[in-house]
C-alpha cells in the first residue's frame, strides 16, 4: 500500500490495550495494564493512556507493540488535486513522527457485540511533529514550488477524531469476527507550521518568500491537504484493525 502514513499511531495504543491484555492470565501483562470489560469505556481510556504513557518510547516487544515515539513512517503520499489551490504532488519517505508519548485518548464509545454502532475515538496531543526527508512539485496558492530534502512539520494542539463502522462475521461456531465496513478520521490542529528545506533546489529568496507564505496561509493549506491526510490515516487504521478483528473473535478480545 502506497500511503503507509503508518497511523497505527492512533489506533495501535488502543488495540494493544483491547487486544492483549484480556488474553492470557493477568500475570502475563505487563503491570498496569487491565482486563477490560467490552462496554468498560474508562477501563479502556486509561488502559490506551497508561500505554502512551508508560510504553509509547519502548514499546512491549512480548506484546507486539511497536514503538510510538517516534513512530517511523515508511512512506506517506498526497497526489496532486487540479481544482485545489494548494495541488501538489507531496510525498515524505522513511520520516518519523514525534509526539505520541504526550497524546492522550479523551473519549471511547459505542462498541458492543453486536457491532450495531460506529465505534467512537477521540485522542488529543499537544505536538505533534513529522521529521524526515520530503519532495514536493505543484502550486500552492497560484504560485508553483519545487523541492526536495528534509521537512519538519510540526501540528500543534491535535484533536484525531475518528468513527470506525464495522460487520459482524460468522467463520463457524459461536465466536464472532469483526471486518471494518468503513472509517471517518478527522485531525484538526490549532496551528501547523511548515520547515521544508531544499526548496526551489536551494535558490534562498524563493526558498524564504515561499516559507513566509506557507506559514502565514498555514490553516487555509492544511485545510486542503487534511482529506488526503485523513483518508491515509483511515487506510492504514482500516488494516490493522481488519488483521486484529479477522483472526481473534470478539469474545477472546474482551470480557464480555
Amino acid at each position: 500500500m502506497e500511503r503507509k502514513f503508518s497511523l497505527v499511531l492512533l489506533l495501535l495504543p488502543l488495540l494493544s490495550c483491547l487486544t492483549i491484555s484480556v488474553r492470557g492470565h493477568a500475570s502475563d501483562l505487563p503491570a498496569g495494564i487491565q482486563r477490560c470489560a467490552i462496554k468498560d469505556n474508562e477501563c479502556v481510556l486509561n488502559g490506551v493512556n497508561f500505554v502512551l504513557k508508560n510504553h509509547a518510547q519502548s514499546g512491549i516487544k512480548e506484546l507486539g507493540l511497536i514503538p510510538l515515539d517516534p513512530l517511523h513512517v515508511t512512506k506517506f503520499t498526497i497526489g496532486r488535486n487540479p481544482h485545489s489551490p494548494v495541488s501538489i504532488d507531496l510525498s515524505f519517505t522513511e520520516v518519523d513522527l514525534l509526539g505520541l508519548s504526550r497524546a492522550r485518548a479523551k473519549r471511547l464509545g459505542g462498541f458492543s457485540l453486536d457491532l450495531s454502532n460506529p465505534i467512537e475515538f477521540v485522542m488529543e496531543a499537544p505536538e505533534l511533529a513529522f521529521k524526515g526527508p520530503y519532495s514536493v512539485d505543484g502550486k500552492v496558492l497560484i504560485l508553483p514550488i519545487v523541492g526536495k530534502g528534509r521537512a519538519e512539520i510540526v501540528l500543534k494542539h491535535c484533536k484525531i477524531h475518528s468513527l470506525i463502522t464495522l460487520r459482524p462475521i460468522s467463520k463457524g461456531g459461536h465466536h464472532t469476527f469483526a471486518e471494518v465496513t468503513d472509517i471517518k478520521l478527522q485531525v484538526d490542529p490549532s496551528h501547523v507550521s511548515y520547515k521544508l528545506e531544499g526548496l526551489f533546489h536551494g535558490q534562498k529568496d524563493l526558498s524564504e518568500n515561499m516559507h513566509i507564505l506557507i506559514n502565514e496561509n498555514w490553516q487555509e493549506i492544511f485545510s486542503e491537504l487534511k482529506p488526503s491526510i485523513s483518508e491515509a490515516m483511515g487506510l492504514i487504521v482500516k488494516s490493522v484493525l481488519n488483521k486484529t478483528f479477522g483472526k481473534t473473535p470478539l469474545e477472546e478480545l474482551f470480557i464480555v
